[in-house]
């Protein structure tokens, strides 16, 4: 018979035991001692498995409330780190001991000196006469294959 694994399951099986042994007594003299270690332990097991669902609600209503006091933590320390920024202002070094990052001004970056600005419309075409030269010895190439 395989084993029982699910507490119910035992429970059933060890009262079905109590139950043959009481029924038939007659058949199998001397098993009283037996019976009533058994007869303690299912009481036992059943207090500890009732002990066991009221914590295990115990320790949901724990967790709630644990949840809602951390919740209420992280609204608490928005709020310190919002009156940090309207006190010491965006860019003050002291906010990153607060975990707020301070706001870092950039000067603009200055252009370099000597590029002149791209034209339009010229990027990678060649000059205008240097455009009228390629047309003119492609042509004789386009003819040479013909």
């Amino acid at each position: 018979m395989p084993m029982k694994t699910a507490q119910a399951d035992i429970f059933r099986d060890w009262d079905a035991v109590l139950g043959a042994c009481t029924q038939n007594a007659s058949l199998i003299p001397g098993v009283d001692p037996l019976k009533a270690e058994l007869e303690g332990l299912l009481a036992q097991a059943r207090d500890l498995k009732i002990q066991q669902e009221t914590l295990e609600s115990q320790r949901q209503a724990v967790t709630q409330k644990l949840s809602k006091v951390i919740a209420d933590g992280r609204e608490s320390v928005r709020k310190i780190k919002a009156f940090t920024v309207v006190h010491l202002g965006t860019d003050n070094k002291a906010l990153s001991q607060f975990g707020v990052s301070p706001r870092v001004r950039r000067g603009r970056k200055a252009k370099a000196p000597g590029t002149p600005p791209p034209t339009v419309g010229t990027a990678g075409n060649p000059p205008p006469s240097q455009q009228h030269n390629l047309t003119a010895s492609t042509q004789g190439k386009e003819e040479s294959h013909a």
